[in-house]
């Protein structure tokens, strides 16, 4: 008997003994009570089960969902073919492929003192596995082959963690969920965002000052959790509290075997259905060396305004955003940097935007570097990307000032279709 029937025959019942109450005995009512206390622990006991074959079926369906793409090629196997156990547990794989070909009009050197200016670059190859491990957690591995020098690779695992989205044994209070392994950390909007996945084809300036050529990624445990806001039902607030391995970041490169501590509170608004409204501190904390007091930190806050229209279709949207990054004074001086950046989107194809680059030195804040950047990205597909980018930087570093540089970048992605950054309206 399923629980609709149970439920069924708990109505009837109820219905022929309030129909036949004016003729029960006032001395029979506890006999009637009993039966039906005897009935209710009876269905609870049923709907008990029910649930636990619904969870079972859950686990099921979701080890499976990976093979869907197969299921045709099952159908179409012998009838004494059965799909494996190993096989249900496969991840849903996705491969990206990043092409960028450059013009400098100054000599362009990387960080071993090679030249990589005027040149053709596989820049990036990104594997990405997806697989939900059970209905408490999600698994993600992405794996990078990347190239600073033209032609010469370098692997990678750029990504690795488990995300805990609940747990069996209590309800998870304020939507608590977990990230543990190797990740991007939440400091900023564009952190977070791998590299074929960013709106310009290089990352900002204060980006690459504060926290790293290719962003800031780390080991560690991070907990993420909604913060009620019963004053405002088109608001929501959204905290993270990591910790995680000091160290594999611009402003504190070395680890002096500590622990880093990161926050970042994020709220967000919707105004009248089309104007989405985000904004976000982070703090990120690194102690010196056993017997130092010194410590790092390293602030930053990040404004999005999004604007998407209800009657103009589904490819229409406006996007203004900006980080703002400060650290510790050094030689009286607070290094600090900013960007801000703007994009229109004109069709289901076609962006456009321009970002503005301000930033100090970290070891001179005195030194300044600036640049700006305008691009246009034409979408052949959701899985094929084309980006032109022109950049001119005007510095305080001799061998980059001045320089004007242009980047034709080409992405590309073939398997299952990983989540599209924030910046893209389809």
């Amino acid at each position: 008997m399923n629980a609709r029937a149970v439920a069924f025959s708990l109505i009837a019942f109820i219905v022929l003994s309030l129909n036949s109450y004016a003729q029960t005995p006032s001395a029979d009512l506890n006999a009637l009570k009993a039966q039906l206390d005897t009935l209710k622990a009876d269905y609870e006991k049923r709907i008990q089960a029910l649930e636990a074959q619904l969870q079972e079926l859950q686990i099921q369906m979701l080890q499976a969902a990976p093979e869907a793409a197969g299921g045709a090629a099952l159908a179409a196997a012998p009838a004494t073919t059965s799909p494996t156990t190993a096989g249900a547990l496969n991840p849903a794989i996705s491969v990206v492929g990043n092409f960028v070909g450059r013009i400098d009009g100054q000599k362009v050197f990387n960080e071993d003192g090679i030249r990589i200016d005027n040149n053709l670059s596989f820049r990036e190859a990104e594997v990405d596995m997806r697989v939900p491990v059970d209905p408490y957690a999600d698994g993600v591995l992405i794996l990078s082959l990347e190239s600073e020098t033209p032609g010469k690779f370098n692997a990678d695992v750029e990504e690795g963690y488990l995300n805990i989205k609940k747990l069996p044994f209590m309800q998870s209070p304020l939507g608590l969920k977990f990230q543990v392994g190797r990740f991007r950390p939440a400091f900023g909007k564009f952190n977070t965002l791998h590299t074929h996945d960013l709106p310009t084809t290089m990352r900002s300036l204060p980006t690459e000052e504060f926290l790293g050529e290719d962003g800031f990624i780390s080991q560690g445990v991070s907990a993420d959790f909604f913060v009620p806001t019963p004053w405002d039902e088109n608001s929501s607030l959204n905290a993270r509290l990591q910790v995680l391995s000091g160290g594999d970041i611009a402003v504190s490169p070395e680890s002096h075997n500590r622990l880093a501590y990161l926050g970042n509170l994020r709220w967000f608004k919707t105004i009248a259905g089309v104007n989405n409204l985000d904004l976000a501190w982070s703090t990120y904390l690194h102690p010196g060396r056993s017997g130092e007091a010194a410590m790092t930190r390293l602030h930053g806050a990040d404004f999005l305004y999004r604007w998407k229209p209800f009657r103009q279709g589904e490819w229409k949207s406006y996007l203004l955003g900006g980080e703002f990054m400060f650290s510790d004074r050094k030689e009286g001086r607070r290094p600090f940097g900013t960007s801000l950046f703007t994009q229109w989107q004109f069709d289901r194809r076609k962006y456009a935007g321009v970002r503005w680059d301000y930033t100090t030195t970290l070891a001179d804040p005195a030194r300044i570097r600036r640049s700006l950047t305008p691009y246009l990205s034409y979408y052949f597909s959701e899985f094929l990307r084309l980006r032109l980018n022109y950049e001119h930087r005007w510095s305080a570093l001799v061998a980059e000032n001045k320089r004007n540089s242009v980047f034709v970048e080409l992405n590309w992605i073939f398997g299952a279709h990983p989540p599209e950054p924030f910046w893209v309206n389809k």
